[in-house]
């Protein structure tokens, strides 16, 4: 049930802000150390000038954390999409200021959970104070840093979650739709129980308002950086880049 279940949980939902959100492998190649980046601009958003080492602290962040993506796709392109995006939200949450206010429990809360999922995913000890700040050091990070980050992921949560969240409805007709459908192929196919429709109407509910949220959020994204003056400075991270050149195409015209 939990495989079916799962499904994509806001966090989920916006990897690409740089929230973790699961195991990936115990395998997963060791992150990047700090190197010595020769700082320089290589996008700007609508004024924001993007730097190389905010690129490199992106790729270095999302190898830190198990569960973002396979260590392959983690490219520089990727991550200054990421990047990008970001900022364009930042943007419109500077806009309504105080609509996402973070408090210090959810991020000491988040943190929390992300060294729990660090320490299970990588049998290392980043439970433990000393062991937190001993693996941080090896990937170029320091708990402050992380906090800021987390912060700031955390305000994008909210502000998100406040600017779509409650215009998402699910019927009930939605819900035994995905149960039928959905659910209760792949359990069977699993050969685990079916539970009752009850039992799990709301996490399938919430299942899909996330659904629709993460749609929403693909739809507006592409709109902010269609309307935006998006683009991409150096060559090198508009190769294959994808969305980013995609980006920079738009913000051009």
């Amino acid at each position: 049930m939990r495989t079916a279940l799962q499904g994509r949980t806001l966090l989920a939902c916006l990897l690409c802000y740089g929230i973790v959100a699961g195991p990936y492998s115990r395998a997963q190649a060791p992150a990047p150390q700090r190197a010595a980046v020769l700082d320089r601009v290589v996008a700007d958003v609508d004024g924001q000038a993007i730097l190389a080492s905010d690129v490199d602290d992106e790729m270095r962040f999302a190898a830190l954390q198990p569960g973002f993506e396979p260590p392959a796709d983690n490219t520089p392109q990727r991550a200054l999409d990421r990047v990008i995006d970001r900022t364009l939200i930042d943007q419109q949450r500077a806009l309504q200021p105080g609509v996402a206010v973070v408090s210090e429990k959810e991020v000491d809360d988040a943190i929390a959970e992300m060294r729990k999922q660090i320490s299970s995913a990588r049998n290392v000890d980043c439970e433990t104070d000393a062991g937190w700040r001993a693996f941080l050091a090896q990937h170029g990070f320091t708990p402050a840093e992380i906090e800021d980050r987390m912060r700031e992921r955390l305000a994008i949560l909210k502000f998100i979650d406040v600017r779509f969240g409650v215009v998402v409805q699910v019927s009930k007709a939605d819900v035994g739709n995905y149960y039928e459908h959905v659910l209760t192929p792949q359990l069977k196919k699993d050969k685990a129980p079916v539970p009752e429709l009850s039992a799990v109407a709301p996490r399938i509910r919430e299942i899909l308002r996330q659904q629709q949220v993460s749609s929403m959020i693909d739809e507006w994204l592409k709109s902010l950086r269609a309307e935006g003056q998006v683009q991409i400075l150096d060559p090198a991270y508009a190769e294959g880049g994808g969305d980013a050149e995609r980006g920079n195409k738009e913000g051009g015209q």
